[in-house]
C-alpha cells in the first residue's frame, strides 16, 4: 500500500488534471490567508516510525521552503498535533497515538515555524479545538491545506473549512499520504467541490502580490 510516489513528474501530472483556473480567480481576491500545517509529526516522517511515509525526504525539504517564504510574507502557519488514546480511532486503526510519545512531536525540521500549536483528536483539525476562533480572529478568508495525511486529517480539515466559509487552498504539492491512489483520489475530490489545487510555487506568488 505505501509507495515512494511524491516525484516531479506526479506532481505536474496532478496539476495537470486538476488544477481548475477559474476556480483560482475566484479565490484570489481573498488575500487574507493563514497556512495550516497538519500533523508534521516525526511519527509520519521518521523512518523509525511504523506509520513513516516513504516519499517524506522528497516532501519535508519542499514544505521547509514554503513555510520559510510564507513566514517571510508575514502570513500566520497553525500547526495541528495529533493524538488520540482509548476511542474509535484506536479501534480503528488498531493503536494508540499517545500525547506523551517522542514521536508524536512535530518533526525538528518544523519546529521554528511552529508558534502556534493547536492539539487535535480526529481527523478534523477544527473539532473540538481553538482553530476557527483563531482564525476568525485573524480575520482569515482563506486557508492554505498543508501536511499529513493528503486523503484523511487534510482532505478532512479542507472540507469542514469550506463547510465553515473559508476559501480552501488545497496545493497539489503541500501534502503527503501513502501512495499516489489515494492522493490523486482526495484532489479529484476537493477539486470539484471544496478547493483550488495549484503548486506551492504558484501560492507563494498569489501571496507576494498582493
Amino acid at each position: 500500500m505505501k509507495e515512494d510516489y511524491f516525484t516531479e513528474e506526479f506532481i505536474a501530472e496532478m496539476r495537470e488534471r486538476h488544477f481548475r483556473p477559474r476556480k483560482w480567480e475566484k479565490v484570489k481576491p481573498f488575500r487574507n490567508a493563514a497556512v495550516l500545517a497538519i500533523d508534521l509529526q516525526a511519527y509520519f516522517l521518521r523512518p523509525e516510525s511504523r506509520a513513516f511515509l516513504p516519499s517524506a525526504p522528497r516532501f519535508v525539504p519542499r514544505l521547509v521552503e514554503f513555510y520559510r517564504e510564507a513566514e517571510r510574507l508575514g502570513v500566520p502557519i497553525i500547526f495541528t498535533r495529533h493524538f488520540h488514546r482509548d476511542d474509535i480511532m484506536t479501534r480503528w486503526w488498531s493503536g494508540d497515538m499517545p500525547r506523551d510519545d517522542p514521536l508524536n512531536g512535530l518533526l525538528d525540521e518544523f519546529r521554528p515555524f511552529a508558534e502556534t500549536v493547536i492539539e487535535k483528536r480526529t481527523y478534523d483539525a477544527f473539532y473540538g479545538t481553538e482553530l476557527e476562533g483563531i482564525l476568525r480572529k485573524l480575520h482569515v478568508e482563506t486557508v492554505v491545506i498543508t501536511g499529513v495525511m493528503t486523503h484523511l486529517c487534510c482532505e478532512t480539515t479542507a472540507r469542514e473549512a469550506f463547510v465553515r466559509g473559508f476559501n480552501v487552498v488545497f496545493p497539489v504539492d503541500g501534502t503527503l499520504t501513502q501512495n499516489r491512489f489515494f492522493h490523486e483520489a482526495t484532489l479529484r475530490n476537493l477539486s470539484h467541490g471544496f478547493a483550488v489545487t495549484p503548486l506551492l510555487g504558484e501560492v507563494l506568488e498569489w501571496l507576494s502580490s498582493g
